[in-house]
C-alpha cells in the first residue's frame, strides 16, 4: 500500500465534498458545512491549518434520502452507514473514496477509505432525549476503542471496565437505540434541532430557523452551503470562534493514516 500524504488527502476529501454537494443540489437535498469545516471556511476560507477532515450536516429527511439514493449513481465514491454495511461500526454516515483505506489507530478497523463525515440533524424533544443520544454515542465509542501503548494503566482499567459492562449490548442494538431516540421528534416540526449522533448531543442544540435557509461561502476555492446564521451556530460550539487557540492547542485530534490500495 502507498501512503497518502496530507495534500493529496485533502484533495480527495474536497473532491468528495464537491460531488456530494453537486448531488444534493441536483436532487434538492439540504446540506451544510459543519463543525471545524464551517469554522475553517469562515475564519480561513478553507481547512483550519492544523485540521484534516471535512464534516457536513443534513436534516434527517434529507440524510435518509441521500443514503437511499447516492450510491445508485455509481461512481468512485460510496456512501456508507451501519444500515447498508453490516461491518460499519459508526452511528453516522460517511462518503468514502474507493481504492483507498484509512487506518484509525484509536479504533477497531473499519470498512472505509478517505472520507467526509455526514451528521444528521434531528428534531429536539428535550434535554433528556439529547442526553440519552449522547450517552449511547459514547458507549459506541467505547466499544470501538482499542488499548494503546501510551494509555496510562488507570485509563486502560477504566476502558476495560466499561467494555465489560457493555458486553451484553451489541453495536447493532446501540445503533437502533440511538436512531429511535434521535427521531422522537420530526425535524421539520421542531422549533429546535440538534446533532443527535454527537457525543456532545445535549450541547449541540440550535434554533431550527438557522438551517431554514443557507448562504454560499468559500472553502478551498469552491463555494458550499452554510447555515444562514453561521454566527449562532459557531458561537454555540466555539464561543469566540474568530480568535485562534493557543499554539499548543493548534494540533490535529485525528490519529490515522490513509493509503492507496
Amino acid at each position: 500500500m502507498e501512503a497518502i500524504q496530507e495534500k493529496e488527502l485533502k484533495g480527495i476529501q474536497l473532491d468528495i465534498l464537491c460531488d456530494v454537494a453537486a448531488f444534493c443540489e441536483k436532487h434538492g437535498l439540504r446540506y451544510f458545512l459543519a463543525y471545524g469545516t464551517l469554522l475553517g471556511a469562515v475564519r480561513h476560507k478553507g481547512y483550519i491549518p492544523w485540521d484534516d477532515d471535512i464534516d457536513i450536516h443534513m436534516p434527517r429527511p434529507d440524510y435518509e434520502k441521500f443514503l437511499n439514493t447516492y450510491n445508485s449513481k455509481g461512481n468512485s465514491n460510496v456512501a456508507v452507514c451501519n444500515e447498508n454495511d453490516p461491518h460499519y461500526r459508526v452511528a453516522f454516515a460517511k462518503v468514502y473514496r474507493k481504492g483507498t483505506i484509512v487506518k484509525e489507530f484509536h479504533f477497531k478497523h473499519d470498512v472505509f477509505g478517505v472520507y467526509i463525515d455526514i451528521f444528521p440533524l434531528d428534531g429536539y424533544a428535550g434535554r433528556k432525549q439529547a442526553h440519552r443520544c449522547g450517552e449511547l454515542r459514547r458507549y459506541m465509542h467505547v466499544k470501538n476503542s482499542v488499548f494503546l501503548p501510551q494509555m496510562t494503566f488507570a485509563r486502560k482499567l477504566r476502558l476495560a471496565a466499561t467494555k465489560f459492562i457493555l458486553l451484553p449490548f451489541s453495536l447493532k442494538s446501540l445503533f437502533k437505540a440511538i436512531k429511535k431516540s434521535a427521531t422522537e421528534c420530526a425535524y421539520d416540526n421542531s422549533v429546535k434541532v440538534y446533532s443527535s449522533y454527537s457525543r456532545c448531543a445535549e450541547k449541540e442544540v440550535f434554533p431550527r430557523e438557522i438551517f431554514d435557509n443557507y448562504k454560499m461561502i468559500p472553502f478551498e476555492g469552491k463555494e458550499f452551503r452554510a447555515p444562514i446564521e453561521c454566527d449562532v451556530y459557531l458561537s454555540a460550539l466555539y464561543g469566540d470562534y474568530m480568535t485562534l487557540p493557543p499554539a499548543d492547542k493548534q494540533i490535529s485530534h485525528h490519529n490515522s493514516q490513509a493509503y492507496k490500495i
